[in-house]
């Protein structure tokens, strides 16, 4: 089948529609002008994974993959782990990677939606992390992301955890609350990781949003305090 398709950036271009399992990608134009090959397939192979991604797969490196691909654009945005080492040198955790495609960073606008802290490990030393939605262009999906100051949570200090899709823009707060509480739910039951701390920064979920959905997911809001 063979569609007309564009987008507010003027690519334009026939594409066909390939259909895997649950889920129909678009070869066109489009795609190969801002992924190279092997993300492609790696953006494929990771959305049709995702209904097992928690419980049975154990390598994030595809999720983590299309979670550099959809954060490029705002890597000073991301939280940072900062060490120090004995002669007082600081010691900066986080690595920037470079683009492969520069056109990318220009048309990728990562929606921010809220940042956490889930807990302190000393006094001063949080857990932040922080969450994004963006679209992939060419694919038509959201994807949501977590970023941590450290990559020792799940080997990476970026992971996709889920997508969406919208046919309003206002639909992007609900559909990004809905994968993140499906992660939560996974830290919850799989992990036993007890609710987060305090909110460090509202996004397009504010504050009060936010709060009710750790106490959806852990039934009460948990006192730290």
């Amino acid at each position: 089948m063979l569609v007309l398709f564009s987008y507010g950036y003027q690519l334009w271009g026939l594409i066909k529609l390939k259909q895997g399992r649950n889920m129909m990608f678009q070869e066109s134009m489009v795609i190969p002008s801002l992924y190279t090959r092997d993300e492609q397939v790696v953006i494929e192979r990771w959305i049709m994974q995702q209904a097992s991604v928690y419980p049975v797969r154990d390598n994030h490196s595809d999720a983590n993959k299309v979670a550099e691909i959809a954060l490029s654009s705002v890597q000073s945005r991301l939280p940072q782990g900062l060490s120090i080492k004995e002669d007082g040198s600081r010691v900066i955790g986080r690595k920037t990677w470079d683009c492969p495609v520069r056109m990318r960073n220009d048309l990728f606008s990562p929606i921010h939606l809220f940042a956490i802290n889930w807990d302190d490990s000393h006094p001063g030393f949080s857990w932040p992390e922080v969450y994004y939605a963006t679209l992939l262009l060419g694919y038509n999906v959201y994807v949501v992301t977590v970023s941590h100051d450290a990559g020792d949570s799940h080997g990476y200090f970026d992971v996709a955890i889920g997508s969406f899709q919208v046919e309003e823009e206002e639909q992007i707060a609900e559909k990004g609350a809905f994968v993140v509480k499906e992660w939560w739910q996974f830290q919850h039951q799989e992990l036993r990781k007890c609710g987060w701390k305090s909110l460090l920064k509202p996004g397009i979920i504010d504050a009060e949003s936010a709060c009710l959905m750790r106490e959806e997911v852990w039934h009460t809001v948990e006192n730290h305090g």
